[in-house]
């Protein structure tokens, strides 16, 4: 799987609207995605994205929708392999 997918992925689940990870920063949160344990949820991976490229821009909507996490978590596992 491409980092680069990997990016849009993120980008739908998480509403990004401006950001620019780079190619390390993308593998660096795939590595963090594919090492959480248990139930991850839509914070989990905002705070393991802010934590690699710091602030960024999205758009809040009501509401957590988690079923894109799974895709995450299989594309983070496929972009490290």
């Amino acid at each position: 799987m491409s980092t680069e997918n990997l990016k849009k992925e993120l980008e739908a689940a998480l509403l990004i609207t401006d950001w620019s990870p780079t190619e390390r920063d993308l593998r660096e949160i795939a590595i963090r995605i594919k090492g959480l344990r248990g139930t991850v949820s839509k914070i989990d991976i905002e705070k393991i994205v802010h934590d690699v490229v710091g602030s960024y821009e999205s758009m809040a909507m009501e509401g957590v929708d988690n079923t894109d996490l799974t895709t995450l978590l299989l594309m983070a596992t496929k972009t490290t392999n």
